[in-house]
């Protein structure tokens, strides 16, 4: 027989406070739903005044202020309801939510894990860790949470749009694209997945599908600045570039906050010749995930420096670093003692430069100093524009040593002796429109008097383990890019794609020909078959987006020529001189 607890007594005067707190929260929580926040707000403030410890209005308080934009005083609330309920999961959710809004990640993950440990099937939860891991870099973490979220509902169209996003990190692609093909045919007015969905047909090159995704996205949410941002980049790449200017300022007159169009609009910018503008807006890559590195000592943006210590450091690649190595002796002459901080491969041919009072290589110990500036932030102090680019060239010296090894490779007396390299880092984004294959330099191959010498290293060097033609690998007697510097002065041409091998050969004043996509990156400006940084270069452009084949029509056209016309004295020089 079981016994019934002994319930005690409550008068009609001690229910009275917990039915008018039922008949408040019930109006709060309808005009909650309903969107009318203030009058919710109202409701669950007298509930409070009643009862100042009852959790689930703290909570509900805070989920309201949340929604009217004020996440400090929601975070607040939504505390002390935890504090008063440690236990319930559906707290511990809400606090995730506010902290992922505030953009903080790491503490947003625990509020979800709290969660998750209260209800390991909270559905929800889990979603939003996924995607929390996933600005966390913790890629593979994010899949499996989002897999466990399918799991538990294999028809959730945003967790198939989350882990479309994850897998789209991870290089794969046609999976991320099955994903929200999948979740726009469970909801076809996706907006956030149709975006999406544009941006890989947009990353395989897949242009029109791209456009036709992100168009229907807008007509769905013409707010959606993610879809703007991405239709302004395909616009960009047709080199419709004012229509793409336009989409970027349209994202940023919604959002002016928003750093990717920050940073988009800043390239684009740059590319069109607004240097003013582009070189100002192009600093709000300190706010990126690949930013430059930060110091307590200050940003030098130009101020007179009379003798300061002044840390100028790499960023990005070794072709930017390159590139703006030119403006180390103006720092020198501007009054800094300059400190330079640059990758191990650069070292040797930085240690030419004049006016450097001390060298350290990336992951050294620094000497101190009372300012830092990163290389790519030096055209903004000195208020660079196009027609004062410091293009005085050579800047860089080849150091004696590598010199002399150059030498002794086998070049021959005769002929001309062409340079060639096809290929940039993979990991970097939508490298697959600057890169090529190497086999796409086969049209040249059957010129005569042409030796051809392999300047490519890292990734795409594979290559040449299935080259049919007779070309010389220059990678076995490379160290760095000295080494390399050192074989280009015995070549008398370099044709590349958009790498470090340009940059260098540019700032060595070797005759370069650069292969670019239809629209490159934005220090090759636009419309232009030359180059302000380098006057060494000419630029053989895409005519339309994808095509080589014209490209190496045109390159093939001019290599007839030079054979053709060795001996003029018009030719640049260097270019076609036997060494």
């Amino acid at each position: 027989m079981t016994t019934k607890p002994t319930e005690i007594p409550v008068s009609p005067h001690e229910r009275m406070p917990q039915q008018q707190i039922s008949e408040l929260l019930e109006k709060g929580l309808l005009d909650h739903q309903s969107g009318n926040l203030e009058k919710a707000r109202q409701m669950y403030l007298e509930i409070l005044a009643i009862d100042p410890r009852h959790a689930d209005c703290l909570h509900l308080l805070g989920l309201v202020f949340h929604q009217s934009g004020q996440n400090e005083i929601a975070l607040k609330m939504i505390h002390r309801a935890i504090l008063r309920n440690p236990v319930n999961a559906t707290f511990h959710y809400s606090l995730g939510v506010v902290l992922l809004a505030e953009g903080k990640f790491s503490e947003a993950e625990a509020a979800f894990q709290q969660a998750l440990d209260r209800n390991a099937n909270y559905y929800e939860a889990l979603v939003n860790l996924g995607i929390v891991q996933k600005e966390l870099g913790k890629i593979q973490e994010a899949r499996q949470v989002l897999e466990r979220a399918l799991n538990l509902n294999p028809d959730s169209a945003e967790a198939l749009n989350n882990l479309g996003n994850v897998l789209l990190e991870l290089n794969q692609h046609d999976e991320a694209k099955a994903c929200w093909e999948r979740a726009l045919t469970l909801k076809p007015e996706f907006a956030d997945a149709l975006n999406n969905l544009g941006s890989v047909h947009f990353q395989l090159g897949q242009l029109e599908e791209a456009m036709t995704c992100l168009e229907h996205a807008l007509a769905l949410v013409p707010e959606n600045v993610d879809a703007l941002l991405n239709k302004g980049e395909i616009l960009r790449r047709q080199g419709t570039l004012n229509q793409a200017l336009a989409c970027y300022q349209q994202a940023l007159a919604l959002k002016p906050e928003y750093l990717e169009a920050q940073w988009h609009h800043s390239l684009l910018q740059l590319q069109m010749g607004d240097f003013t503008s582009g070189w100002k807006g192009y600093e709000c890559r300190h706010h990126r995930k690949n930013r430059p590195r930060t110091f307590s000592q200050p940003l030098w943006r130009g101020q007179p420096l009379m003798g300061a210590r002044i840390l100028l450091h790499a960023e990005q690649g070794l072709g930017d670093s390159i590139q703006f190595l030119r403006y180390l002796p103006m720092v020198h002459a501007a009054g800094g003692t300059v400190l330079l901080d640059i990758p191990e491969r650069l070292r040797r041919l930085a240690q030419e430069l004049p006016g450097i009072d001390s060298l350290t290589t990336t992951g050294e110990l620094l000497h101190a100093f009372d300012w830092h500036c990163p290389l790519m932030s030096l055209p903004l102090a000195f208020g660079t524009m196009v027609e004062t680019i410091p293009a005085q060239v050579p800047y860089l010296t080849i150091p004696a040593e590598a010199a002399r090894k150059a030498e002794t490779l086998p070049f021959p007396s005769t002929g001309l002796r062409v340079g060639l390299a096809w290929a940039g880092r993979r990991e970097r984004v939508l490298d697959q429109f600057r890169s090529i294959n190497f086999a796409q330099f086969e049209p040249l191959f059957d010129l005569k008097e042409i030796y051809f010498y392999s300047l490519q290293m890292g990734d795409g060097a594979e290559q040449l383990a299935h080259a049919s033609i007779e070309i010389t690998e220059l990678a076995p007697f490379t160290e760095d890019m000295a080494d390399t510097a050192a074989q280009m002065a015995q070549l008398d041409l370099i044709i590349t794609v958009d790498t470090s091998v340009a940059h260098l050969a540019g700032s060595l004043a070797r005759p370069t020909w650069l292969l670019l996509e239809h629209v490159p990156d934005w220090r090759w400006l636009h419309d232009r078959d030359d180059s302000p940084w380098y006057p060494t270069m000419r630029l053989f452009r895409q005519l339309e987006p994808g095509n080589w084949s014209a490209v190496f029509q045109h390159v093939r056209k001019e290599l007839e020529a030079l054979i053709r016309n060795r001996s003029s004295l018009h030719l640049p020089p260097g270019l076609g001189q036997s060494k």
